[in-house]
């Protein structure tokens, strides 16, 4: 099926892209706050708020396997994402995160 779309976020797997819209859109809301003198934290704290930090996505995926949830690929119940290892998650959530910090300072 084809669905129509005015802007696309290309990611193999659907984690990223949520993590680097989510990245994106934390950059530019705390640009605008910075100008508008709404700033109450500092970017990395803002980040925080709106980019899981590894710890917490990797506390979120043990906790869904001791609840049975299985892999979207592999069907196992195991701890990775799209039938990646988690480390490869992990490590393109640091990526994103280190982009966003560096475009949000």
């Amino acid at each position: 099926s084809v669905t129509p779309a005015d802007d696309l976020i290309a990611a193999s797997v659907s984690n990223w892209g949520g993590y680097a819209l989510a990245a994106a859109a934390s950059v530019v809301r705390y640009d605008h706050d910075k100008d508008k003198k709404a700033v109450k934290s500092s970017f990395a704290e803002f980040l925080d708020t709106c980019v899981p930090r590894e710890e917490d996505e990797v506390a979120l995926l043990n906790r869904c396997v001791e609840k049975g949830c299985r892999d979207g690929v592999s069907g196992k119940i195991e701890a990775t994402v799209d039938g990646m290892p988690l480390e490869t998650s992990m490590k393109c959530l640091q990526d994103i995160r280190a982009a966003a910090l560096e475009a949000g300072m």
